[in-house]
């Protein structure tokens, strides 16, 4: 067993000014709180001979599918000031991973010269948390980009610290961004990068109501909950939806399913899928138009479900089914842009789901709120064997996204 295992580690998405995900920052944790990864170690002898498993632990939370490919985009990477000026990066090609140096270094002509030295071979540098102090004048004359926790200070000063900065060469991320009125903001202000969890919560719009495709997911949402639901009334509510359609035909098809012939007609497909299969998979499709809004969204929202649907037991007295529809809804609200109410008064779902979704103290809510801790790398006081089983759900789960987003795709 390596020593990943002992390691807990999450993502969180980096965008840019078109919201699309550019990198990921790994959020860790390990048992003793040390060494977090096992591909960051200042022992350089232990790991020069395990590049590929090095690479292949940090791809695994870097990559995401688009267009039906998979991409693996650059990893934001803390490193104390001890590593750095140790020279004991791993061994990771530049283009892959950005150094976050963190905002409790003290700037030495040590801490400088790492720092050149890395930028020389090629790796960018990130200024984590950074707040604007003439000691750091030489490391910003380095770095590539500058993260600003915008809950540390108010307007004002977040005004006054983008001033401070426009005379660096350096790019500009807003951390910590929570709203879409605070990204709106941080653009203004002259912002290119941004992170935080503004793209999975609501732009609610006034007089805003369902229409379209969304009606139709809606409909589909709450037949797909319905224990007694026909095919045939799944049937009607798909062909609404051209593409539903034509999705669910591709997918019946692909080589996933291993069919020995080709399944041509809807009717045939729901058939051949049977209830449980055809749920989930239409719940997905219908789920993955993003509806204009970031494909991390969509990323998301899979991820969530499918953890949801692994975490759960019937020990916990949770049903997985129930596990992955709830999943499947947290995040609706910001994809459709309509409040959580008004899509809980049109999609009919279980009472336990609703309340689970309100946040309410159920065995179905604790384990989505537990769920969403994990993945936002929330483990302070956690139950260490428990984030373990944790971990191993999260990465199974990262993996069935990437497969499942590669199966959704309308390309190829």
């Amino acid at each position: 067993m390596t020593d990943s295992a002992k390691i807990l580690m999450a993502r969180q998405p980096i965008f840019n000014l078109d919201m699309k995900v550019v990198a990921y920052e790994l959020l860790y944790r390990s048992e003793d709180g040390i060494n977090p990864l096992p591909l960051i170690s200042g022992d350089q002898a232990r790991i020069s001979g395990d590049q590929a498993s090095s690479r292949v632990i940090l791809h695994s939370y870097t990559s995401i599918c688009e267009a039906g490919s998979l991409r693996i985009l650059p990893a934001f990477v803390n490193f104390t000031q001890q590593m750095l000026e140790a020279d004991s990066l791993p061994p990771v090609p530049p283009q892959e991973m950005v150094i976050e140096i963190l905002e409790d270094s003290v700037v030495t002509p040590k801490l400088i010269q790492a720092a050149k030295r890395h930028a020389e071979a090629g790796y960018r540098i990130a200024l984590d948390d950074f707040i604007y102090d003439e000691s750091f004048d030489p490391l910003l004359e380095i770095a590539d980009i500058v993260k600003v926790d915008i809950r540390a200070m108010d307007a004002s000063q977040l005004k006054e610290q983008v001033a401070l900065l426009k005379r660096f060469k350096v790019s500009l991320l807003a951390e910590k961004v929570e709203t879409h009125e605070e990204y709106a903001f941080c653009r203004e202000l002259g912002f290119n990068l941004f992170q935080g969890y503004f793209f999975s919560k609501p732009e609610l719009l006034k007089g805003h109501s369902p229409q379209g495709n969304k009606l139709i997911l809606m409909q589909l949402l709450s037949a797909l909950n319905d224990p007694d639901v026909q095919v045939e009334t799944l049937k009607q509510l798909i062909e609404r939806d051209p593409a539903l359609t034509y999705k669910l035909l591709r997918l019946v098809n692909s080589s996933a399913f291993g069919l020995r012939r080709e399944v041509s007609s809807l009717q045939e497909a729901l058939i051949y899928l049977g209830m449980s299969q055809l749920k989930k998979w239409v719940s997905l499709i219908a789920l993955a138009d993003n509806y204009g809004k970031p494909s991390e969204l969509t990323r998301q929202i899979l991820l969530l479900a499918r953890m949801s649907e692994l975490v759960a037991t019937p020990a916990a007295d949770v049903d997985a089914e129930q596990a992955f529809m709830a999943g499947l809804l947290v995040h609706l609200d910001a994809l459709l842009s309509i409040s959580r109410d008004d899509i809980l008064s049109q999609v009919d779902v279980s009472d336990t789901i609703k309340g689970a979704l309100r946040g309410d103290d159920s065995p179905l809510g604790n384990l989505l709120q537990q769920v969403q801790q994990f993945m936002q790398g929330e483990w302070e006081n956690k139950d260490l064997v428990r984030m373990k089983a944790m971990q191993a759900f999260y990465v199974s789960s990262l993996e069935w996204t990437h497969e499942s987003m590669q199966l959704m795709s309308t390309q190829g």
